[in-house]
């Protein structure tokens, strides 16, 4: 569903990955690599289930319209290469992924 602030929410979200994002490499398979911004952010809490109990997960966000990340799918960036894990959410314009380890 669109809304007429799309528009304001998209170019908030560029100058967002404009200033915080890395630049980086994502490939699924043996497809060719795309060349991608994403915000990785570190540490994040993860509740379980109920509630309980926390773990630290590294998340990346990617935006929907440059790449919809799936299960593993591979991510290069300067520090290195990881896998995604799963998707945790996706509001239309940026998806969200936990990568593995």
């Amino acid at each position: 569903m669109s809304s007429p602030l799309d528009p304001a929410f998209e170019a908030a979200h560029d100058t967002l990955f404009a200033v915080f994002g890395e630049p980086a490499i994502v490939r699924r398979g043996r497809a060719a690599p795309v060349p991608v911004r994403v915000v990785i952010t570190y540490n994040v809490s993860e509740l379980g289930d109920y509630s309980q109990g926390a773990s630290r997960v590294t998340t990346v966000k990617f935006r929907t319209a440059e790449w919809a990340p799936r299960t593993g799918d591979m991510l290069h960036v300067p520090g290195g290469r990881h896998r995604i894990d799963r998707v945790v959410g996706d509001d239309g314009l940026v998806t969200e992924a936990v990568l593995h380890g």
